[in-house]
């Protein structure tokens, strides 16, 4: 890939824990823009670990990471501040506020980084998220205790959305939801990326047949290295017994 084709680059990442414990053993992963990447592996290969450098909340003992071509280790805080404004997050509990209504948790960031605007702009804003991802009006003043898990889904990533970030990411969206609901976020999290051109989806899962239904590009993390990057295909044709293994409960179908 091309410079301007690579949405977030991340060269030769290394990342020790009490100066023993190497998490990060030298990710090399280029992540392409307007496309929908899933990153799976099994727990404890580094995956949040990998996404926290990427916000810039860890720094890497070594290599660089880059979003949109600029390196984060040369930002000071405010300018990393401002580099996470291209950043939406949905978290995998929602991570809402209990005591604000549905619309004040979107508006909340709204307030924070738009300062600029009136009251009335804020709600409207809000309003105008919370009605791309398909909630009523009838539910915005209702505090995240009265919303099923999928409402509050929808809410999370209405905040996500909040400020039009270039880029999405997802921490393990459908854990712990039930199948019907699972397929409502897979399908949400579809119609999301597609709402505005040249949005760019970064989806951490451990919901294998969801990740190959969504994802353009899959790359696995496996002890700390990517293990394998490309289309869900390539995937499906590894003869990597590893692979094979991790991708055997997904049924060609429903690719």
């Amino acid at each position: 890939m091309s410079a301007q084709e690579i949405a977030v680059e991340l060269k030769s990442v290394r990342k020790k824990f009490d100066g023993e414990h190497e998490v990060l053993k030298g990710i090399d992963l280029e992540i392409p823009k307007g496309k929908i990447t899933v990153i799976i592996g099994f727990s404890g290969a580094g995956k949040s670990v990998m996404f926290k450098h990427i916000l810039g909340l860890m720094r890497p003992d070594s290599g660089s990471i880059k979003v949109f071509g600029q390196d984060l280790s040369e930002l000071n805080d405010v300018a990393l501040n401002n580099m996470r404004k291209k950043f939406g997050m949905l978290f995998q509990s929602a991570a809402l506020f209990d005591d604000m209504t549905t619309i004040e948790n979107v508006c909340f960031p709204i307030a924070e980084f738009k300062r600029h605007l009136k009251p009335s702009e804020i709600q409207d804003i809000a309003a105008e998220k919370l009605k791309m991802v398909g909630l009523g009006s009838e539910h915005f003043n209702k505090y995240p205790a009265a919303l099923s898990g999928g409402m509050k889904k929808r809410v999370g990533l209405a905040r996500a959305i909040a400020l039009d970030p270039d880029i999405l990411l997802y921490d393990e969206p459908t854990t712990g939801l039930d199948p019907i609901i699972t397929e409502i976020v897979d399908n949400l999290i579809m119609d999301t990326h597609k709402l505005r051109a040249g949005l760019t989806s970064i989806i951490i899962s451990h919901d294998l047949p969801a990740a190959f239904r969504l994802a353009d590009e899959i790359a696995m993390l496996d002890a700390g290295l990517i293990k394998l990057f490309g289309e869900p295909k390539v995937f499906l044709e590894s003869s990597d017994p590893f692979i094979q293994k991790f991708v055997s409960k997904v049924k060609v179908n429903n690719v």
